[in-house]
Formats: structure tokens, C-alpha cells, sequence
């Protein structure tokens, strides 16, 4: 499925809906005696984006929640990265890749991949 990116930026403000992004900001510190991971931090980042089933469904795309997430670029401060967390309406996704769309050279919004 293609939109043009004003097509996209419509979609979010009809029907977007308030959501967090979730992003890791300190990794912490392995420790081997436990197999755990400590110290590591994360900060939120509030906007509101839209999320859409981008292909045929198939019984693997299901079963991963795999579909797509628009998030304005437009006076948003972080980009998102590959496993950084979205966070809204019930649910909790992980960024599996994450493509720019840009008009005259600037970020206008960002189409990330996501899977539950």
C-alpha cells in the first residue's frame, strides 16, 4: 500500500491516536553471575500517531500483530530506531525498521515497521 505523505499526515490527524514512544537511553550493565541485565533506563515520548494494516494478512502477520505506524516528524524531537517500543491504546509494539519520508530535504513523517 502506498500514500503520499500528505495522505499520511491526514490519516494522523483524522484518525490518529495518542501513543508513547518508548526509547532506550542508558543499556545498563550484563552481569554474568545472574544472566541479567541492570541500570538500564528509558524516556517517553508522548505524540499522536496512526496505525494501519499495510498488506494481506496472512497467519504469520497475525499471529506477530505486524502492521505499520505513522509518526509525524513534524515538531517531534526523537526519531525512532529499530527497538524502540510504541506504547497506546492497550498495546505494546516493538520498531522493527523504520523508513523516513522527506519533502525538500526535511523529515516529514516516519513509517516504522511494528510487530507485538
Amino acid at each position: 500500500m502506498s500514500f503520499r505523505s500528505y495522505d499520511l499526515l491526514a490519516l494522523v490527524r483524522d484518525f490518529g491516536e495518542p501513543l508513547t514512544l518508548r526509547k532506550l537511553t542508558t543499556n545498563g550493565t550484563y552481569n554474568p553471575a545472574t544472566g541479567a541485565v541492570s541500570g538500564s533506563a528509558t524516556t517517553d515520548y508522548s505524540f499522536t500517531g496512526y496505525f494501519y494494516n499495510y498488506d494481506v494478512m496472512s497467519v504469520d502477520q497475525v499471529r506477530k500483530g505486524t502492521r505499520k505506524c505513522v509518526i509525524p516528524a513534524l515538531n517531534f524531537t526523537v526519531e525512532p530506531d529499530d527497538e524502540d517500543i510504541i506504547v497506546g491504546n492497550g498495546d505494546t509494539v516493538t520498531i522493527k525498521s523504520v523508513t523516513t519520508i522527506f519533502s525538500d530535504g526535511a523529515p516529514v513523517c516516519y513509517l516504522c515497521h511494528v510487530e507485538e
